[in-house]
């Protein structure tokens, strides 16, 4: 499930290479552990970041705990140990895309994000989804292995993972609290396509709406409308890579009202346009990774 020292029997992992570069691997991981099966003990051979591309497992690692599902990234910290258990999924295992990095890759990076002198040192398990991330690395897992495209994704990636790291306030709810955020994200997740109305998921969440505004930002680190624009995103990120259908009916039926405002929030989160995306040029998606380490949209 990440750049790690894969201890577990083969029959629970298998790691496939999607493509390497100079201190840089793109790897698959598909994992068949059950909801029964015991946790195994990895570590992280390097930095990475681990898209879920399906499933759900609870991630353990010294930055902490992360339960993780389809679109959150798990981060990893070279040399660590960790954990993963799948007592919240479905029993069929989850399959992952996992980057990682030499920590002289990493170094090279943040100097040039203008973090210099500063080492990576991941303060938390994981991350809520971030659509700049899933489109960047689902766009090299299917092709456009020529020239720099794995460096300039990589690069693109570490800066909004950067940038989202210092944007959102790091999980420390009371257990009752972090449930009831969740059961909020799980009708995100399940509804996020239909029109919602805060008073909804107050209702799903057992909790008055100003009192799950709070509650939500707390446990999952972002606030709930940040977290359904993200749902929304990750569903047409998904419809452009595996359908034909129009742009404008993608984004109806990934919860849009109006194309404009789809338009803007794509623009804003992946840096560049459905159109773009589907043509599936990853360097259109890597461009400008300066500006990738700012502020996710809201």
């Amino acid at each position: 499930m990440s750049s790690a020292t894969p201890e577990a029997p083969a029959a629970e992992r298998e790691y496939r290479d999607v493509r390497r570069a100079n201190g840089l691997a793109l790897r698959h991981c598909r994992c068949c552990a059950g909801v029964d099966d015991p946790a195994v003990e990895e570590a992280h051979s390097a930095f990475s970041v681990t898209l879920v591309e399906r499933g759900a497992f609870t991630y353990r690692t010294q930055a902490g705990r992360a339960r993780l599902g389809a679109g959150w990234l798990m981060l990893g910290n070279e040399g660590d140990g960790y954990t993963c258990s799948h007592e919240d999924g479905d029993g069929t295992g989850d399959d992952c895309v996992a980057l990682s990095l030499s920590e002289a890759m990493v170094d090279g990076m943040l100097a040039a994000l203008g973090a210099s002198g500063s080492r990576l040192r991941f303060d938390r398990a994981g991350l809520p989804p971030v659509p700049r991330v899933t489109a960047l690395l689902q766009a090299l897992g299917s092709g456009g292995a020529e020239g720099f495209a794995l460096e300039e994704a990589a690069f693109a990636t570490i800066a909004a993972v950067h940038g989202a790291l210092h944007d959102t306030a790091p999980p420390a709810p009371l257990a009752r609290d972090d449930e009831r955020a969740r059961a909020a994200m799980l009708h995100m997740d399940t509804h996020g396509t239909q029109e919602l109305s805060l008073d909804d998921l107050a209702r799903a969440a057992d909790l008055s709406p100003f009192h799950l505004l709070r509650v939500f930002r707390q446990a999952i680190g972002i606030t709930p409308h940040q977290y359904l624009m993200r749902v929304r995103l990750q569903r047409a990120i998904a419809l452009l890579r595996d359908t034909r259908l129009p742009i404008t009916e993608i984004a109806y039926a990934s919860g849009w009202s109006d194309l404009s405002n789809f338009n803007r929030a794509f623009q804003r989160e992946l840096r560049c346009s459905p159109r773009e995306l589907r043509r599936g040029d990853p360097k259109l998606l890597s461009r400008d990774g300066r500006a990738a380490s700012g502020r996710p949209g809201t």
